[in-house]
């Protein structure tokens, strides 16, 4: 008679590093934009900067057109480096695909 072998993809992962905490408030705060330049990124960064110049407007906006755009150009060292020289408090990333 022949086995058959199942896998059970139920298992967990061990979370070892949690997220930055949130800021309290955009107020005052830098915000860069970083784009993975894919599916209307384009169109979409730019009514969210707008939206949340609106909503605080203290708050200082980075266009993602100031960083590298791209999945591979936006997943290195050198674009962490530059986000940190921007004095950045905060990054929004996008775009979902």
């Amino acid at each position: 008679m022949d086995a058959l072998e199942v896998f059970d993809p139920s298992g967990a992962t061990e979370v070892t590093r949690l997220h930055a905490p949130r800021l309290d408030s955009l107020d005052g705060k830098t915000i860069g934009f970083i784009s993975n330049d894919m599916w209307q990124a384009h169109r979409m960064l730019p009514m969210l900067r707008d939206w949340l110049a609106e909503q605080y407007p203290t708050a200082t906006l980075i266009a993602e057109s100031e960083f590298p755009m791209g999945n591979t150009l936006m997943d290195t060292e050198e674009a962490v480096d530059q986000l940190e020289a921007s004095g950045v408090d905060a990054v929004i990333i996008g775009n979902a695909s």
